[in-house]
């Protein structure tokens, strides 16, 4: 693994050094090259520790402001790691040691860490690799028939418009396929082939064993509207019924216990001083936090989309 990394990611060596911009930048481009190297192994525990300290480096370099540069490198990193990380899961799919589309192995529980694994320890879920952040189909959307040099396009465009967010670059990698004869029209575009092509999409990945919920991710849709243009065309969709076998959790049950939870943690940060917080975990919490209110807001969301 990559030290200039690790040792960016450390805000005390940061303080010490004489151009704090310049070193995280220095460390982000050879991060960049071990990345490349790393790939052709897939080990992928390391590249999801190296997406960690990379996201922690883009944190202290907004906080501090550091500068848009060194922002903009450490971001990259956690887009490569990102992409790197579905690389490696799809050859772990390959070779039978991640759990692959539509499988269940064993019962699914949340560890302390807040990693979902699996009572089977030979098959690993793809879900357990991704500690904060993205999503297993964000990733998926930066990695699944994009080719190296769509991603270095969409990485190079979204980084001169200095912005790579996920979401950004997640949509360059949609043009650039789409300039490779891979058009996959944007949400909510109803013009002209954009409805006919996003037919055929569906049918060529039910083919291909995605879900529909899958599918969803990719073209910007809820899931129920693929279903239904699914059933139309007479479309089917293997992966929906292997998941439908799967263990179904208790969602209600999910929602009344998180909603409990959260009552009574909302009693208790009222209680915080400021003052009295450890000056070094804030960071690391302010990503946490960040993340889990996002992870609500998109439940929130759906809930108020379902009583409209």
């Amino acid at each position: 693994m990559t030290a200039d990394l690790a040792l960016a990611a450390d805000p005390g060596f940061l303080e010490r050094s004489a151009d704090p911009a310049e070193f995280v930048i220095q460390a982000c481009e050879r991060a960049k090259v071990w990345l490349r190297e790393v790939l052709d192994h897939g080990d992928i525990d390391q590249i999801a520790e190296v997406k960690s300290q990379a996201e922690a480096i883009r944190v202290y370099t907004m906080q501090k402001q550091l500068g848009k540069d060194a922002e903009l490198s450490a971001t990259e990193i956690v887009r490569r790691a990102e992409r790197g990380i579905g690389v490696a899961i799809r050859k772990g799919q390959e070779a039978g040691v991640i759990r692959g589309k539509g499988e269940h192995q064993g019962n699914q529980y949340t560890a302390a860490s807040g990693e979902v694994r699996d009572t089977n320890a030979s098959v690993i879920s793809p879900k357990s690799f991704l500690r904060g952040g993205s999503t297993i189909n964000e990733v998926y959307a930066m990695t699944d028939s994009v080719t190296d040099e769509q991603f270095e396009e969409a990485v190079s465009e979204a980084k001169g418009e200095g912005n790579l967010s996920r979401a950004n670059v997640i949509r360059k990698t949609r043009a650039s396929k789409a300039r490779a004869g891979e058009w996959i029209p944007e949400p909510g575009d109803n013009h002209g082939d954009a409805p006919v092509q996003r037919r055929r999409l569906i049918r060529v990945w039910a083919g291909q064993g995605y879900s529909s919920r899958q599918m969803s991710e990719f073209l910007g849709m809820r899931d129920d509207a693929i279903r239904r243009i699914a059933r139309e065309l007479g479309i089917d969709i293997p992966a929906d019924a292997v998941i439908a076998k799967t263990h179904i959790h208790d969602s209600n049950r999910i929602v009344r216990e998180t909603v409990h939870a959260l009552e009574g943690l909302a009693m208790g940060v009222q209680l915080v001083e400021p003052d009295d917080l450890d000056q070094d975990q804030i960071a690391a919490w302010t990503t946490s936090l960040t993340e889990s209110i996002r992870v609500l807001n998109r439940l929130v969301k759906t809930m108020k989309e379902i009583i409209q």
